[in-house]
């Protein structure tokens, strides 16, 4: 017992030492959370996946045997994006997210309870200040989002066919920003009523530059936090069948606040800047349902699938930010106006030996983002993922769990601006989590 607890500090203290931002690849969410439902394509509605379910279904917690579990996860997102226009292309050198996370379940009787910390998704890039999304004025631009949760859990065992479960989640997020928006644009946008300000500004000026970034550390700039829960349950039809289903709430995160300075350029020249305070307005994750199944096909093979709907049309309307100093302001909206996103995932596991499970799988969706609103800055329009898995029992109460997704390229053209671009983007993915049961 002691050892398993030295266990669980010192995995809570690697996961608060790690960032909480990603690129993701359901929208704004990770394809699948925990290395078993990684290994088949993010299906587990329906199945004991470990404490990933916190993130998932709670209700599967339900399904583990009596005891307690450890589970320390850690993912790497690795997009490959490239933004081109008539001005040329920019690869992004945002290649690489690191995302931890840790649950801890306890299953007594008919009651299964615990607590856990799951990094849950966001937006991911970085440019060049040589490319034409610095407009011009020499700087690197990037972005990134992070969201991440603390999950409070709690399962009850009905009977042995029903199992019901949810949890209540504290949700914080945050956002760096460093955006440069031409003229031109900047111009169209007001015409357009997109941007609101009293501010008065020098002419001359080729581009306005909004800078916000807290690098190399877990929180970015502008953060917010709050709450949201999820339900859920699973029912035993038979031997070989198994449903699950759940609902997740949109989030309830107050807006994101920070200190933040605006620019205004001529060239490369910084002929004005200003510092003061940066709020994102009403950034939220959205609601999703699903529904899910296992079949047992036989004794070593069995079979996940589960559609998911993820509410984005209420969640992602617009991007709306607002600088603020010294009783002047400027409010900017960039309408986005995503789709639903509906998400279908499949995935087998065959029990190669009696230590060895492979699995695979697939996660299918379409891109919720519209061509008119398709933002390099924020490209999360990735569509298709596959993936591969094995788990490794290294002894009665220890076992490791990988998988390894693959998202083919996709590109989308926005030709609504002021010229056409174009972005190009496909990831290779993996997690790896280590259990521990006692």
């Amino acid at each position: 017992m002691n050892n398993s607890k030295h266990l669980l500090a010192l995995a809570i203290s690697a996961a608060l030492a790690a960032p909480m931002a990603a690129h993701a690849t359901n929208g704004m969410n990770l394809e699948a959370y925990g290395a078993v439902a990684g290994g088949m394509g993010g299906a587990s509605m329906a199945y004991d996946n470990g404490t990933a379910a916190m993130m998932n279904n709670p209700a599967t917690l339900g399904l583990a045997e009596d005891g307690n579990r450890i589970d320390v996860a850690v993912g790497r997102m690795a997009p490959d994006i490239t933004a081109s226009s008539p001005m040329g292309s920019a690869d992004s050198k945002a290649t690489s997210f690191i995302m931890p996370a840790i649950g801890w379940a306890k299953k007594d009787g008919k009651m299964t309870y615990g607590v856990g910390m799951f990094s849950q998704g966001g937006m991911g890039t970085e440019y060049g200040g040589d490319t034409f999304l610095a407009a011009g004025t020499g700087r690197d631009v990037m972005s990134e989002v992070g969201v991440g949760r603390i999950i409070f859990p709690l399962a009850y065992t009905v009977n042995d066919e029903l199992v019901v479960g949810g949890s209540i989640d504290y949700v914080w997020g945050g956002m760096d920003l460093r955006m440069a928006i031409d003229a031109t644009t900047f111009g169209n946008m007001m015409l357009g009523g997109l941007i609101d300000t009293n501010m008065t500004i020098p002419g001359g000026w080729s581009a306005a530059r909004f800078d916000f970034e807290e690098g190399g550390s877990m929180a970015q700039a502008t953060k917010g936090n709050g709450y949201a829960g999820k339900l859920g349950m699973t029912y035993k039809v038979n031997d070989k069948l198994t449903m699950g289903a759940s609902y997740h709430a949109k989030t309830a995160m107050a807006d994101f606040k920070g200190d933040a300075t605006m620019a205004m350029y001529s060239g490369t020249a910084n002929i004005m800047e200003m510092s003061g305070t940066m709020i994102i307005e009403d950034f939220q994750m959205p609601a999703s349902m699903a529904l899910g199944i296992e079949f047992q096909a036989s004794e070593k093979m069995r079979i996940v699938a589960d559609v998911k709907q993820y509410l984005w049309a209420d969640a992602m309307k617009n991007f709306n930010m607002r600088f603020e100093t010294g009783g002047q302001y400027i409010a900017i909206t960039m309408p986005q106006n995503w789709e639903d996103q509906t998400v279908i995932s499949l995935g087998g596991e065959f029990q190669a030996s009696d230590k060895l499970k492979v699995r695979a799988g697939a996660n299918l969706s379409s891109n919720p983002i519209p061509d008119s609103t398709m933002n390099p800055m924020f490209p999360a329009i990735i569509e298709n993922n596959y993936t591969l898995g094995v788990g490794y029992d290294v002894s009665g109460h220890q076992a490791v769990d990988f998988s390894l997704t693959m998202a083919p390229e996709v590109s989308q053209t926005n030709s609504a601006g002021v010229m056409p671009v174009t972005v190009t983007h496909s990831q290779m993915n993996m997690q790896v989590t280590y259990s521990h049961k006692f």
